[in-house]
């Protein structure tokens, strides 16, 4: 007998997603990925019964690991080659653009024995991570359609227009869809009922999309056709964060759903401009888990220990991968729902809205009102925190908890100009999301507690700054206290964002002038005042704010005013309105 593991991956996420800024096209994209990762590879590995169900260790979030075993090496890596090639077949036709790697390694591994010293299966699994980071690295080829009277796809740019709405059922159906009755077949449930729509609907979406032209590419039609797809979930299959929030979903194109839940409407549009509030903002969160290729690896040299008590460890492993990675996908999806459910609660019914750009696994990539994008980052990576920390104990039951098993999540958030390209914004939250780790990483080297962290940044007129040259100017005169932690127990050297946005409440129920915050930042922050001329001019800001306010500011601000004689005197303003660029750059997006 040979036995092969398998691992299949879909890589360069970020790049199929964002090829437009349409965020109806964006929402398809996502959920096409959702579709085919949890629905076709499963149909793939078992047709004609390739793999069995106990050979599949996890099929989500992307990826898919499983085994492949025959009574030759042959004939097991001849299915192998098989599946990788109908997998990639499958994202070729349905998803043109995605990238999908496929590797795999012969393994020892037979249930319920040891394997032999050096090669039990999380070895092999390491392996397969490396030989995934190689294909990744070698890249993949690109298609030249630079070239004169080749017409380019209005929404992406980068690939060939195949699609008209001048001729829509005829490049149709040249492109394999099938077309009947004036609706697009997607499947056929029985012989009186299919799951279809509409060809004006999608005629009538893709000129409201590519205005200009009117002429699209295979792979921008087949993110539309997804996008209207997810009104459909019951007929075809329930998968994807909008499958968890179904019920919640009202879609202000083509609405056929009266909203029954007085709870929480979530409102999904056409453009990222359709978001905008009065001031043509916009919020966009990217949170990401923490810390866990160490608890991985710290799991796997648990499992080696127990190698020496119990043959059946390597078992117990890939049980604890498949549960772990289940878990964790259903832990994102749930926490960010409930954080919806009680945010929206309370919230205007303007700002039901949200469109989720990437919901599983760890990552949540999603756009929200900016008056609300900063709360919900919040409640989400402590509700994710704490709702995996319960997970956990019983994931982690063979192996025993530590001080790596704490699963957390930072963030970066982003308030921005609704012109803004959505790319631009993506790699800059990721930018911010780094920065939160790197605070987080600092914070568990000071033996604090393991929480999440949050940074945060506002983009207007004057588009993407170098946030961290910026940052550089004030080192020696703090304005930020940015990275925020989510819940530090002690904040000696991190403050909490909870307390932040408190604060800012607090501010707003005295109706603390918002022109003041900017009187007080551009006096902190000016080099050519001494500190006594900077006092006066304090003193002349406070004298023309009530009794409250100048008390919140002594009270709650922490100012401490010197003695004149102290010898120290010139730096004391240093040491305060050490968070106002954090006030005064949110001021205006909390409620």
């Amino acid at each position: 007998m040979a036995k092969f593991i398998v691992a299949i991956e879909t890589v360069k996420i970020k790049e199929f997603l964002f090829s437009t800024n349409k965020l109806k096209v964006i929402r398809g994209a996502s959920y096409l990925l959702d579709y085919l990762n949890q629905v076709e590879v499963p149909k793939i590995l078992k047709d004609k019964n390739r793999v069995k169900e106990e050979d599949i260790i996890y099929v989500g979030a992307g990826n898919a690991k499983f085994f492949v075993e025959r009574d030759s090496k042959e004939e097991a890596e001849k299915v192998v080659k098989e599946i990788i090639a109908e997998v990639k077949k499958k994202y070729e036709k349905e998803a043109p653009g995605a990238k999908v790697v496929g590797v795999y390694v012969e393994t020892q591994y037979k249930k319920g024995e040891k394997s032999e010293n050096g090669k039990e299966v999380w070895n092999d699994l390491d392996k397969l991570g490396e030989l995934t980071a190689i294909e990744k690295s070698k890249g993949f080829s690109t298609l030249n359609i630079d070239l004169p009277r080749v017409e380019k796809c209005e929404l992406s740019g980068t690939e060939l227009a195949e699609i008209s709405i001048k001729n829509l059922s005829r490049d149709l159906e040249n492109l394999g869809f099938h077309i009947k009755d004036g609706e697009l077949i997607f499947k056929e449930l029985s012989d009186t009922e299919s799951c279809s729509i509409d060809l004006r609907t999608l005629k009538w979406q893709i000129n409201n999309q590519a205005k200009t032209t009117g002429k699209i590419s295979d792979a921008s039609f087949r993110k539309i056709l997804f996008a209207n797809l997810l009104k459909k979930v019951d007929k075809i299959d329930n998968v994807g964060f909008y499958n968890t929030i179904k019920e919640y979903i009202r879609n202000d194109e083509n609405t056929t759903k009266e909203n029954t839940s007085t709870d929480i409407e979530v409102d999904i549009k056409t453009n990222i401009q359709d978001y905008q509030d009065t001031d043509s903002f916009f919020g966009l969160m990217y949170s990401d888990g923490d810390g866990l290729g160490d608890f991985l690896k710290g799991s796997k040299d648990k499992f080696i220990k127990l190698l020496e008590k119990k043959d059946n460890a390597e078992d117990l492993y890939l049980k604890f991968m498949g549960e772990f990675s289940k878990e964790l996908d259903k832990t994102t999806k749930e926490s960010l729902r409930d954080v919806l459910k009680e945010v929206f609660e309370k919230a205007d019914k303007r700002d039901k809205w949200g469109e989720f750009l990437i919901v599983g696994g760890d990552d949540v990539c999603a756009v929200f009102p900016p008056n609300l994008v900063m709360e919900i980052s919040m409640k989400f990576q402590k509700r994710f925190e704490e709702q995996m920390a319960i997970a956990m104990k019983e994931i982690t039951k063979d192996i025993g908890e530590d001080e790596n098993t704490r699963i957390t999540s930072s963030s970066g958030v982003i308030i921005a100009k609704a012109k803004t390209p959505m790319f631009q914004l993506f790699e800059q939250a990721l930018h911010l999301q780094k920065s939160a780790k790197k605070a987080r990483k600092k914070a568990v080297d000071k033996n604090l507690n393991k929480t999440g962290f949050i940074d945060f940044q506002v983009i207007g007129s004057e588009g993407c700054v170098d946030i961290d040259e910026f940052r550089d100017k004030f080192k020696d005169n703090k304005v930020m206290e940015r990275p925020y932690s989510i819940a530090l127990e002690k904040e000696d050297d991190f403050k909490n964002i909870e307390k932040l946005l408190t604060l800012i409440k607090d501010m707003k129920k005295i109706a603390f002038p918002s022109n003041k915050l900017r009187y007080i930042y551009d006096l902190k922050a000016d080099k050519k005042k001494v500190n006594f001329e900077k006092k006066m001019e304090l003193i002349n800001i406070l004298s023309k704010m009530n009794n409250e306010q100048v008390n919140f500011i002594k009270n709650r601000l922490g100012i401490e005013h010197k003695s004149e004689s102290n010898e120290n005197l010139e730096n004391d303003f240093t040491d305060n309105f050490v968070n106002i660029f954090d006030i005064l750059e949110i001021y205006n997006f909390i409620d």
